[in-house]
């Protein structure tokens, strides 16, 4: 070998201890990235509170005994007409002395 193939020879060796060096320099940055990743993503994570119960269904919720079928309108509003009925007060029922109406003057 000549001097100059030497030369070549110790430069091209050194190029790649050197592009060792910085592949494992990247990889471990590339792994102490992907811990940190890691490490963060596990503090983001919710953290789990007091038992909480599962949802129950509307239909369950409402039972049998207090759904109330529904009325007509027609038999709603003649037992409203009945109860006001009663409450009337009727007029010129039995004769007064004064022969006038019921009323208090």
């Amino acid at each position: 070998m000549c001097g100059g193939a030497k030369k070549a020879h110790h430069a091209q060796e050194a190029a790649k201890r050197q592009a060792g060096i910085e592949e494992t320099r990247m990889r471990q940055e590339m792994e102490a990235a992907e811990k940190r990743n890691r490490e963060l993503a596990e503090a983001l994570k919710p953290v789990p509170t007091a038992y909480t119960p599962p949802p129950v269904s509307s239909n369950a919720m409402l039972g049998s005994a207090s759904v109330r079928p529904k009325k007509a309108r027609k038999t709603s509003s003649l037992g409203a007409s009945r109860g006001i009925s009663q409450l009337r007060i009727p007029l010129n029922v039995g004769q007064s002395a004064t022969g006038g109406t019921n009323l208090p003057t």
